[in-house]
């Protein structure tokens, strides 16, 4: 029996120096996907392989040509000096993955950040104290679509987009954070957000700012994670009315407003529920466990119907909004939108199924959060959707097999985000919310300097529960 006794205490001692030894490999990357949940979750979680690493090296790239040296922003599309705030926020994700995927060493991150850190907070602003939609990157003056000197107006959704990418800097780089935090306390909330977490954007209407309420189901959810990370009120916009629609006999969610109150037509696209699953695991800032569950099975049916197009009609889909090199120069790819699935869609509404592709943007989230054989598809054929010189295309148009040989900053920044998920092995921004000792808070905290725009009240309890 003693024998026995030390044979097993033998193998069992064994069996834990191995799995020590597994956990510990590759900088510990068994450990991080063990703590991190990686044993129940469906993404794909670990070290990049060699091939993946050539893919962030091609989407930095980008990032490279199209840097301007005197604001350090970069165009929102391949040699054209114009950026929007959303894209702003695509950035500073893609430098924070292109430092953390050793793509870039500290001194360069420190550099392109320093430089951006000091344009963002000399950015002209609205007579609303907000950003405008567009900026020229050369020269940073507020611009309108044809790149000439226009105030156009704001939108809540890409000011979010900036607020939570400010965020995920600090997450990673909190050394930089009073900088990135002054940034916001610039702005005026008063008109973009009310007291029950309703979201608005503005517009120029007979050379005057008209507010309206802004987000639709997917983008609403989404866009009051980024306010919510800064403690703003966004229960509202975390509810927004929904209805089914049946697509191959699976219900999905829709917005049930009507879309002449928020600005774009009731869809369903991929790109506000992969990002949700990047970025918060879906728990997002503010949203109760039933709100989390709800955005979970609603990206998972978002997930599924694309896979079942393929399953059974073997059409590879990836359904993501796309720019174009020509008019009508940027188009709204749906799983369903105006009464439709898989409806394609121009900015003004007109019907362009020609144009329907497979999204470059699309197929990396859909990759970085389900690792199953249609993502493998997926990836497998647009793995070489690029120009190594230059970046990744837009897509691969579904009718035909051609490129859109469009180049964005916003594709690019989808590709080295999806990496960076898989290498972090958890979501980016787990535990992001703005905390008591902040630079922000105090600013809020103090009655002598707290700005008196909008900004959430600061109270003792409140930090105590920091």
């Amino acid at each position: 029996m003693p024998k026995t006794v030390m044979r097993v205490a033998v193998v069992l001692l064994a069996i834990v120096i191995g799995t020590v030894w597994m956990l510990r490999r590759h900088d510990a990357a068994g450990w991080h996907w063990l703590v991190n949940g990686g044993w129940h979750t469906t993404a794909r979680l670990g070290k990049l392989g060699p091939e993946e690493q050539r893919w962030a090296a091609i989407a930095w790239r980008y990032v490279e040509n199209n840097t301007q040296a005197n604001t350090g922003l970069v165009n929102g599309s391949d040699k054209r000096p114009v950026i929007s705030l959303w894209q702003m926020g695509d950035l500073l994700i893609a430098l924070t993955a292109a430092r953390q995927l050793d793509l870039i060493d500290d001194v360069a991150f420190d550099r392109r950040l320093t430089l951006l850190l000091g344009t963002l907070n000399r950015l002209p602003l609205t007579s609303a104290k907000l950003p405008n939609l567009l900026y020229n990157t050369q020269n940073i003056s507020m611009v309108g679509y044809g790149n000439t000197p226009q105030v156009i107006g704001w939108s809540s959704r890409d000011i979010a987009r900036l607020m939570m990418a400010l965020r995920i800097v600090a997450a990673f780089h909190p050394q930089y954070s009073e900088y990135l935090e002054r940034v916001i306390l610039r702005w005026d909330f008063c008109r973009i957000v009310d007291n029950q977490g309703q979201l608005y954007a503005g517009q120029m209407q007979d050379q005057k700012l008209v507010t309206r309420a802004e987000g639709r189901l997917g983008d609403s959810e989404y866009s009051a994670a980024g306010l919510g990370l800064w403690g703003f009120a966004n229960q509202q916009s975390l509810r927004p009315p929904a209805q089914h629609v049946i697509i191959d006999g699976l219900a999905l969610d829709i917005d049930a407003r009507d879309p002449r109150t928020t600005w774009t037509p009731s869809a369903i696209t991929t790109t506000p529920y992969v990002l949700s699953g990047i970025e918060y695991g879906w728990e997002l800032p503010g949203a109760d466990r039933d709100i989390i569950r709800l955005l979970r099975q609603r990206a998972s049916n978002v997930y599924r119907v694309q896979e079942m197009r393929w399953q059974k009609e073997k059409i590879l889909t990836a359904r993501s909004d796309f720019a174009l090199s020509a008019p009508p120069w940027h188009v709204n790819d749906t799983i369903f939108a105006n009464g439709y699935a898989w409806n394609t869609l121009a900015d003004d509404g007109k019907w362009l199924p020609r144009l329907a592709q497979v999204s470059t943007r699309a197929v990396f989230g859909l990759w970085a959060l389900w690792d199953t054989p249609f993502t493998n598809a997926l990836m497998n054929m647009a793995r070489l959707q690029n120009d190594p010189a230059r970046g990744w295309f837009e897509g691969r148009v579904e009718a035909t097999g051609d490129y859109n040989r469009a180049i964005t900053l916003s594709t690019n920044a989808m590709v080295l985000e999806a990496l960076f998920f898989k290498s972090n092995m958890a979501p980016l921004l787990r535990n992001g919310e703005i905390t008591a000792q902040s630079y922000f808070r105090q600013q809020l905290r103090d009655p002598f300097t707290a700005p008196q725009r909008c900004f959430p009240a600061v109270s003792a309890r409140a930090d105590a529960a920091d």
